[in-house]
């Protein structure tokens, strides 16, 4: 988004941004640096002074963003990037959301990892139940285990 946004954007830099140096006596400053700024790029603020040479290494948006490996012709990458990290959240928190709060923890649990151990502690438990179901027809509480009669 930043790249849209600062693209061709033309940089002022302030006094202390700027380099200040003297050219080789008999050059103005604009000839001294000529190939320089061919090369590396950059903005003299006086080139006809033979003193006290003015320089701005950026000119535009895009030579300060290029120092971070942001470009103005990877946009559209990136946006697209964006929106896939943006639908990404929504998809984990749709699913942390269901997971918790929805779907019922325990039977899910059960469901993976069900194991030899299950299915035995699970055969346990449904003939402490059938003991049960007997104790209550004749006439017992379930907890009392003297089958309904004195003792």
């Amino acid at each position: 988004m930043v790249s849209t946004m600062l693209h061709d954007r033309p940089v002022v830099c302030s006094s202390s941004e700027v380099s200040v140096f003297d050219p080789p006596s008999g050059q103005t400053c604009g000839a001294y640096l000529a190939n320089y700024i061919a090369t590396a790029g950059g903005d003299i603020q006086n080139p006809g002074a033979t003193s006290s040479c003015q320089y701005c290494a950026l000119t535009n948006g895009d030579q300060f963003l290029s120092g971070s490996s942001i470009y103005y012709s990877q946009r559209w990458r990136n946006f697209g990037l964006m929106f896939a990290f943006i639908g990404f959240n929504i998809f984990l928190a749709v699913l942390t959301y269901w997971l918790f709060r929805v779907a019922n923890l325990s039977s899910l649990t059960a469901k993976l990892h069900k194991t030899k151990k299950g299915a035995k502690t699970k055969g346990a438990a449904d003939k402490a139940g059938e003991g049960a179901d007997d104790a209550a027809k004749q006439g017992a509480h379930p907890g009392d285990r003297s089958g309904g009669k004195d003792a």
